[in-house]
Formats: C-alpha cells, sequence, structure tokens
C-alpha cells in the first residue's frame, strides 16, 4: 500500500518545527491524505504562512498552527493546555523541530538553566509527550522521534552526564549528537514504558537533506557555503518527508514499537552504546527530573 493509498481522515496529526523543511512537507503530505494537522512552532508569522499554504494546495481546511518554542518548559506547558482545550484527541506526535546552529561558540541556556541544544532536541520532546500521553493512549497514538544518520561516525558516543550543560567544554556538533542520540534511548525506554497504554514509540534516521535556502539565513556564511555544497549530495525534503508519514500511517505498524527507521523505510540498528540500559536508565531519570515529570 502506497502513500497515496493512505487514509487519515479523522486522525489528528501534531508536528513540531513544521514551518519549514521536512515538517512541512510532512504536514502537507498529511494534509492531503485527510489528517487533520497541527503545525507548532515558535515563529508565529512563518507558522500561519505554512498553515495558510497547506490548507490553499490541499484544499484541506483542518490545519491548525499553535505557537511553541520547545526550548522553554514553561512555553510547552501552555501549548500543551492550547492543545487540550482545541482537540479531544491526538493519534499523531511527530518530534521534528531542532536546534542544529552549528555556529554557537558557547553555550546558551534557557530559562530554566539548561543549555538550549539539549533543552530543545531532547527535553522538549520527552516533555511534550508526556503531556499528551492521555490523548494519545485514547487513540492508541504513535509518538516518532527524529535522530540522525550523523550518529554513525560517533559510534563511541554516550550520554556525558556530568557536562550536560557543555559548561565544562562545549561543541555544538557533539551537543547536537548528543541530543539526538539521547532522543533515541528516550524512544527506546518509551516505548517500553508506554506499551501497556498502546502507544507506540519509533524513530527516524534522517540522512543528509536539502535545506530550504531561506534557512540558510539563520546560520554563519561559512555554513551556508557549506550547506550549498553538501546539498548536491542530499535528499529532498519531500522525499524524507515520506518516511515520516509511512511512520505516522502505515497500517502496518500499528503494533510496531521501539524500531529505527532510515529513509527507505527500513528498520536499522543504532549504535552499541545506544542500547546500553543503565545509560538508558538514567537518561530516563534525569530528564524526569530535569522536566519535573513524576509519572507516565
Amino acid at each position: 500500500m502506497g502513500l497515496q493509498e493512505w487514509n487519515m481522515d479523522g486522525k489528528v496529526c501534531l508536528i513540531t518545527g513544521a514551518n519549514a523543511g521536512i515538517g512541512k512537507r510532512a504536514a502537507l503530505q498529511l494534509a492531503k491524505l485527510g489528517a487533520e494537522v497541527i503545525i507548532v512552532c515558535r515563529n508565529e508569522v512563518s507558522g500561519k504562512m505554512a498553515a495558510k499554504e497547506i490548507i490553499t494546495k490541499t484544499e484541506n481546511p483542518r490545519v491548525t498552527f499553535l505557537k511553541g518554542d520547545l526550548s522553554s518548559q514553561t512555553s510547552i506547558h501552555q501549548l500543551s493546555r492550547e492543545i487540550h482545550n482545541q482537540f479531544d484527541r491526538l493519534h499523531v506526535l511527530i518530534h521534528n523541530a531542532a536546534n542544529f546552529d552549528l555556529s554557537m561558540k558557547k553555550p546558551k541556556f534557557t530559562e530554566e538553566g539548561i543549555e538550549t541544544i539539549f533543552a530543545t532536541n531532547h527535553l522538549g520532546p520527552v516533555l511534550l509527550s508526556n503531556l499528551l500521553v492521555d490523548q494519545l493512549k485514547e487513540e492508541k497514538g504513535r509518538i516518532i522521534t527524529i535522530a540522525s544518520k550523523g550518529l554513525l561516525v560517533y559510534p563511541f558516543m554516550t550520554v556525558d552526564f556530568q557536562n550536560l550543560n557543555g559548561e565544562q567544554s562545549f561543541s555544538p556538533t557533539k551537543a547536537y549528537y548528543q541530543s539526538k542520540l539521547a532522543q533515541l534511548m528516550f524512544t527506546y525506554k518509551a516505548a517500553e514504558i508506554l506499551q501497556p497504554k498502546g502507544i507506540t514509540v519509533n524513530a527516524i534516521r534522517v540522512p543528509s537533506v536539502q535545506l530550504d535556502e531561506g534557512r540558510h539565513e539563520e546560520v554563519s556564511a561559512l555554513l551556508r557555503t557549506a550547506y550549498k555544497i553538501k546539498r548536491k549530495f542530499s535528499i529532498t525534503p519531500e522525499q524524507m518527508a515520506r518516511t515520516y508519514v509511512y511512520l505516522a500511517a502505515s497500517p502496518d505498524l500499528e503494533q510496531i514499537t521501539g524500531k529505527y527507521f532510515d529513509e527507505e523505510n527500513n528498520m536499522v540498528h543504532s549504535s552499541k552504546k545506544s542500547y546500553d540500559p543503565s545509560v538508558i536508565n538514567k537518561l530516563w531519570e534525569v530528564s524526569n527530573q530535569l522536566t519535573k515529570i513524576e509519572q507516565w
């Protein structure tokens, strides 16, 4: 059964960071399949524009923008309240938003005092998932997290609990990949914890994907040049979005949980370190403490 044959009528799908790039293409593809789509991002102007564009292109009026900053726990709690007020159910939660500003020279911190890359890419999805479990379990929902093929370059990487805030040493590249490794570990643990509630949790391994031209403005001139060279060897956001939709919509995955998928929709393995139960359990505890989660 192909993408165009999946019917998402009556399904509510939330995608963070869906104002551009892969997230926006996934939102468009899901709306074409009849889904009700919630676009979440922190930029109100581009978020509303993306929602309007998707409605126009798909003739599906059920596309809503909600403002949310995944680096801010206050914003995530507010977002959760908005979702509960406006929607009585949720079928799919895709954690697409990410901070990937590799031009950072030193760590920046959130209002909670947490390094922003780790806060946005890992703790934000953890907290939002927790706050939406009640809606997801009613519909045997799907949580989809996003990791990176770049982790293949770091087969021995693990979570450095002594330096989560990057105050001892900081590299934006390592901070980014550590946050993506943390998301993988969260995927494996959350799949186990949420299985009794009927919620599945799977991850996607995203390779090099072409950036929208407009997003080049967000990074340094050196990185802009690098991205333009990299573009020639990258897949398109539309191609990558198909895997998002596959995990969100395919009936074949109703009982599949705790797995890792590549851009060809194949199950793949992550590093040996990513399956370490002692690190996974410690990360689970630390993540819950940092987000003040008491139960799942």
